[in-house]
């Protein structure tokens, strides 16, 4: 089923190709992703707030939060197609852009969290200059991102070729974090297959690269499927591997390690032991 233009809406020309049950089950998934982060929040702010290694795990969800809560309306606008630089169709690039930027956030500081240990573990330089490069990287995309942002805000007086390449930025990025996923992966491997527990636990990491690899390949083969073949993909196809699963994928990933590493720090406090005589050098591996 597909939504009509209704005559009221201003700027609007044509109901969308997108099925109503995809926009509607995309809502309810940012929804559910805005209140599973929120309590995950409160959570650890009521019980793990003096830790101080938990200062990156507030980073994630905070983008989580931003994300969830931008992604509501930008489905509710996708029900129906507005006029190329009319203000609706502006908005649905801004929130989309934010939202991009966010998701490629949540996975860049989820892969911090694991470098921490790296670092911890060694004093190798390149290790260092890793966690530099990611901090680069993260700063220089998120104000391209703003500046575009703002350009496009005051900018409506032709189609603009920024939001596209924008897009394909964030999406290429997505695309080397995939490739980091497997480097860190293995630098875990390498220092700690002494170690049951980090054993065990790079086990967890490398089920969850895997999935946020597939989400960030599935959204990077969407968005360039048109440069590599000439030809568009079917409207529902699009949205659900370009949108729906990427987020479904990163929601549930992101989500499932953080609450994780929750449970693996509240079982420490609740033992009242001090956190690193426990668990060693793999008590940050969440």
């Amino acid at each position: 089923m597909v939504a009509e233009c209704p005559p009221w809406l201003r700027y609007c020309y044509s109901g969308k190709d997108w099925s109503l049950a995809i926009i509607i089950t995309g809502q309810c998934l940012s929804l559910v992703a805005l209140i599973v982060a929120c309590t995950q929040l409160i959570l650890f702010r009521k019980n793990l707030h003096k830790l101080l290694h938990t200062r990156q795990h507030y980073k994630i969800f905070v983008v989580t939060i931003i994300c969830s809560l931008v992604r509501i309306p930008w489905w509710f606008l996708n029900i129906v197609s507005f006029e190329n630089n009319s203000p609706p169709a502006i908005a649905i690039q801004m929130l989309n852009r934010i939202c991009m930027l966010s998701l490629y956030l949540m996975q860049s500081f989820y892969v911090q969290t694991w470098l921490k240990l790296i670092i911890a573990l060694s004093q190798y330089r390149g290790e260092k200059l890793l966690r530099v490069f990611f901090l680069s990287l993260d700063s220089v995309l998120s104000l391209l991102c703003v500046l575009e942002l703002i350009y496009r805000a005051f900018d409506k007086s032709s189609k603009s070729q920024l939001y596209t390449i924008g897009i394909s930025m964030i999406a290429c990025c997505s695309l080397l974090i995939c490739v980091i996923y497997i480097l860190v992966g293995y630098i875990l491997f390498y220092k700690l297959k002494n170690y049951f527990r980090g054993q065990y636990k790079i086990f967890g990491f490398v089920l969850a690269s895997f999935s946020l690899s597939f989400a960030s390949i599935s959204r990077f083969v969407c968005l360039f499927y048109n440069k590599f073949t000439n030809q568009y993909l079917n409207d529902d196809v699009f949205a659900l591997f370009c949108y729906f699963f990427p987020d479904l994928v990163s929601f549930l990933t992101v989500g499932a390690m953080q609450n994780a590493f929750y449970r693996n720090e509240r079982k420490q406090k609740v033992k009242g032991m001090t956190v690193g005589l426990v668990t060693g050098p793999a008590h940050e591996l969440i």
